[in-house]
């Protein structure tokens, strides 16, 4: 096991700030949920969570949400030499 250091992308860290902010209690969970989904399950073997983005060096994977119709996925990229994840985008929807 490879543990990694996950890194959000300014363009997804600040929409995602300013989204938890604006958002009421369920919106807020939600993205709290996600956040801490990430930062818990891709720092352990990236490479095999998700799947590849054809044409391109980025991964996405589906975050489970509990009690909540919202779907939220992640496209991230792996720096193996650097032990980095880059979180590039997160998109959230149903809520």
């Amino acid at each position: 096991m490879t543990r990694y250091t996950i890194l959000w992308d300014d363009d997804v860290e600040g929409p995602f700030i300013d989204a938890w902010i604006a958002g009421d209690s369920q919106i807020r969970a939600i993205l709290t949920e996600a956040a801490n989904w990430v930062d818990v399950n891709l720092a352990e073997d990236p490479d095999r969570k998700g799947q590849p983005l054809s044409g391109e060096s980025a991964r996405v994977v589906a975050v489970p949400i509990s009690e909540s119709p919202a779907r939220v996925s992640v496209t991230y990229q792996i720096f193996p030499d650097e032990r980095r994840v880059r979180i590039i985008c997160m998109i959230l929807r149903g809520v």
